[in-house]
């Protein structure tokens, strides 16, 4: 959606606020920059998409991420101000944080390491009292990740955040939330998580700060999520490998064997910058605006925390408070790995998030003939009944579908939810019930799901497979075929040689 279209396809005039500009838009919302005239102060207003907004499921989903977020007041996470909905337009007010996302900061790859040690620092404490709440967010990554003006890190986007006594979910049956690239094992696995599945997830990030990538690399997301599966956790390269203790803590494969809070990760941190020779150069600073804390209070992630950045030549540390240890670390067996295809660029992805960012990822330079055709338009909301919208919507679900079943098997199929085929044929389907194409591109994605399944278990590749089948289960939880797989692949996680039903037609 162009926030622009919208402000002038839609009539979101809400009482109290004045919006000033775009900042932001995604497939499920817009955001701007607007003043609320009654303490004259700048916001963040994300605007719902009004077909989506017609379905009481997103709907729902965004204003419990309003409430999520109002429940969870902490510098280091974003505040929300106010959220509610007029003449059917739902909004979301919250601060206005200029400085950026860290995924612009590490493409611009001019992050010290004590500058990453900080950043971790702060999602680590911001993480820690949403988990204290209850609360874990499930899609913590460089994108949703901001910056104030002082340098403080503050985490965004609640959107998909799930109460860990299970009381709230937006997840389906089958299906895992997140993304592939900072998914933890369990999330790939469709299991519960807690929120050592969120630390998990900022040990890859911290790995993409160090060395300017995602820890797992492929050309599907199948591959991605089921490496974090069944791969090691990755080595930090020479200049780094004095922080592979902190890595091992976070991305250890079993959760019972990461640190167990945000808390212990700081405190562990704080000890190995005290303690090792590689961290002579890091030294305390007062970077912090007047005011602001210089120190852990009895080693706890609290507001107030000790910043470190490059010393002059010499200098000692000064961290010298005690801490706890360091977890234990964790050592996986590499298993084997199987799935050739070739590396192609991802469609630009148009998640909003809150503050104005953009979580498109650059477009790596690949052969010609792969991207995306360049006439491909996103839809516009209009009035729900339009029928141009809903022939807008099967346009652009069409085109992922071509993307993600032939060019880049899997991406953009089915995530994000608001902007991938299945979201758009299913935003169709809100629109026209009866829609024939809508139900016939929902089928063509199962089938697709099927087909990968059945490659995959009939190789014996059970992991694999089973990730696959979750996510055509995501889509279709009563597909039999699927749901024969899945039988067969607990039987074969278990040692036996289960039979498989015929491989599905091909294409």
């Amino acid at each position: 959606m162009n926030a622009t279209v919208l402000l002038t396809s839609v009539d979101i005039n809400i009482p109290g606020y004045r919006i000033l500009r775009p900042i932001g838009e995604g497939g499920m919302a817009s955001v701007f920059l607007a003043l609320q005239e009654s303490l004259e102060r700048e916001v963040a207003l994300k605007v719902m998409s009004p077909v989506l907004a017609a379905n009481a499921e997103f709907a729902g989903r965004f204003v419990v991420e309003g409430k999520i977020t109002a429940k969870l007041q902490h510098p280091n996470l974003v505040t929300v101000y106010d959220i509610g909905s007029h003449n059917g337009v739902y909004y979301l007010a919250a601060e206005y944080i200029p400085g950026g996302t860290l995924k612009e900061r590490i493409a611009a790859g001019d992050l010290s390491v004590a500058h990453v040690l900080d950043i971790a620092t702060d999602i680590a404490q911001g993480l820690d009292f949403a988990h204290e709440k209850g609360f874990v967010h499930r899609d913590v990554k460089p994108g949703n990740v901001l910056f104030r003006k002082d340098g403080r890190v503050v985490l965004a986007d609640f959107g998909i955040a799930k109460a860990m006594d299970g009381s709230n979910s937006s997840t389906v049956a089958g299906s895992s939330i997140g993304t592939p690239d900072y998914m933890s094992p369990e999330q790939a696995r469709g299991e519960p998580v807690d929120g050592r599945s969120d630390l998990y997830s900022l040990g890859t990030v911290l790995y993409e700060m160090l060395v300017g990538a995602p820890p797992y690399q492929a050309a599907d997301p199948f591959t991605v999520a089921l490496m974090h599966v069944t791969h090691p956790v990755p080595t930090l390269p020479a200049p780094h490998q004095w922080l592979q203790p902190l890595l091992d803590g976070l991305m250890a494969k079993d959760a019972g064997q990461r640190f167990n809070t945000g808390a212990a990760f700081i405190e562990a941190l704080h000890r190995l910058v005290s303690n090792a020779p590689e961290a002579a150069a890091i030294q305390e600073t007062r970077a912090r605006k007047p005011g602001g804390g210089q120190r852990i209070a009895s080693g706890a992630a609290t507001q107030q925390r000790t910043r470190v950045s490059v010393a002059r030549a010499g200098a000692r540390p000064a961290w010298m408070l005690p801490v706890a240890g360091l977890a234990g670390l964790f050592a996986v067996a590499v298993l084997a790995w199987w799935w050739l295809s070739p590396s192609t660029p991802e469609p630009a992805a148009t998640g909003t998030e809150v503050a104005g960012e953009s979580t498109a990822r650059p477009p790596a330079e690949t052969p010609g003939g792969t991207e995306l055709p360049a006439d491909f338009q996103m839809p516009r909301p209009v009035d729900a009944g339009d029928a141009a919208e809903v022939s807008r919507l099967l346009n652009a679900a069409d085109q992922l579908f071509e993307y993600g079943t032939r060019t880049e098997p899997g991406r953009k199929l089915t995530l994000p939810d608001d902007d991938s085929a299945l979201g758009y044929y299913r935003q169709a389907l809100r629109l026209d019930p009866g829609n024939a194409r809508a139900k016939a591109g929902i089928a063509g994605i199962v089938a697709f799901y099927r087909s990968f399944a059945h490659k995959a278990c009939a190789a014996a590749r059970w992991a694999q497979c089973g990730v696959i089948v979750r996510a055509g289960l995501a889509v279709d939880p009563a597909d039999a075929y699927l749901l024969e797989l899945q039988d067969a692949v607990t039987r074969g996680e278990a040692g036996e040689e289960p039979g498989l039903p015929p491989a599905p037609p091909a294409g």
